[in-house]
């Protein structure tokens, strides 16, 4: 993973804007924090998703709903960087996402978003592998690859 000012994100021409802020547990908090001091929302996905679904009275097609209901979420979200440049947006939470119920590829959908808006995953695990994000106690069962779109990495400073 290439390293990055968070300055960047709003004049950043790459097909895709796609950026990590990692961080481990205990320092979520901080992270957030920093990136709302940058001007810039951020959504806890597996909240806003879980009240989401907690209130759909039909099923049936959960996935598309679901799908929709996300990149509705990520476009009400963004916004401009002292009003310039780019649109951005950061998430976290994002184990709501590999729920095998709502069959969504969160990768996929990570990606077109991020041909016109640049986001952020504040992502609160370590990763051993560049582009790959997984969650320390399954990693070989649940993580998100962006190997064909390289990731890039934020640097955290105040």
């Amino acid at each position: 993973m290439s390293t990055y000012p968070i300055k960047d994100l709003s004049i950043t021409a790459e097909r895709y804007k796609l950026y990590t802020l990692m961080c481990n547990s205990n320092e979520l908090a901080d992270k957030i924090a920093f990136v709302k001091s940058q001007n810039i929302n951020v959504i806890n996905i597996g909240k806003e998703l879980a009240a989401y679904i907690d209130g759909l009275d039909d099923f049936r097609y959960l996935n598309i709903d679901v799908y929709d209901f996300t990149k509705k979420l990520l476009d009400k979200h963004k916004s401009k960087i002292n009003g310039e440049g780019n649109d951005v947006v950061a998430i976290y939470n994002l184990g709501i996402l590999m729920e095998p119920a709502l069959e969504l590829n969160a990768v996929q959908l990570f990606k077109e978003f991020s041909k016109s808006t640049s986001l952020i995953i504040i992502w609160d695990n370590q990763s051993d592998i560049p582009d790959r994000l997984d969650w320390p106690t399954q990693k070989q069962k649940f993580f998100l690859d962006f190997s064909d779109t390289q990731l890039k990495k934020l640097q955290y400073a105040i």
